[in-house]
């Protein structure tokens, strides 16, 4: 399953969104996990939602955001309950990161948007997901399955790219 889903909600949402989290002291270079990844390999990461509400305010602006995702064209695909969300900040200097966030069995989703309000489809920093490219513009999302193999695009600027990334539950 993969899903482009386009106009989603307003760039002053994710601009607001992204202002928040800009000012956030909690950032950190923990991903991807796996074990023996050098510091080189990791980006930078905030932890929003994550078996616990990390951050009140951005955690209500999530709550927001995938409320207008699921009104757009959600209600019959996900609960609108998150499981985990966050925000990574990447760059041309960023490592690809190829990878699975779920196991094959597990019932859930992955949505994925950029908070960068001007994000231009030449900077590159898509979505590929099962060998499968797609640029996701401002206030567009990617609903896929997170068993599936996913990563960044290539990114072409030193301009850092604002993403968040929900899991929920999906509907059977």
């Amino acid at each position: 399953m993969f899903m482009n889903i386009d106009n989603c909600c307003s760039l002053a949402y994710l601009d607001c969104l992204k202002n928040f989290a800009i000012e956030s002291e909690s950032w950190h270079l923990r991903y991807p996990e796996a074990e023996g990844i050098p510091i080189e390999k990791k980006f930078m990461k905030l932890d929003i939602i994550n078996s616990r509400t990390r951050h009140p305010i951005l955690a209500g602006l999530a709550i927001g955001l995938l409320l207008q995702i699921h009104e757009k064209v959600g209600q019959h695909i996900f609960f609108p309950d998150i499981n985990i969300c966050g925000i990574s900040i990447k760059d041309k200097h960023s490592p690809r990161n190829l990878h699975t966030d779920q196991k094959k069995d597990e019932n859930y989703l992955k949505i994925v948007g950029l908070l960068n309000s001007d994000w231009k489809e030449e900077w590159g920093g898509g979505l590929i997901c099962n060998g499968k490219s797609s640029y996701v513009k401002p206030t567009s999302f990617c609903i896929f399955d997170p068993s599936e193999e996913h990563a960044t695009e290539e990114i072409f600027t030193d301009k850092k790219r604002f993403a968040i990334d929900f899991t929920v539950l999906r509907k059977i």
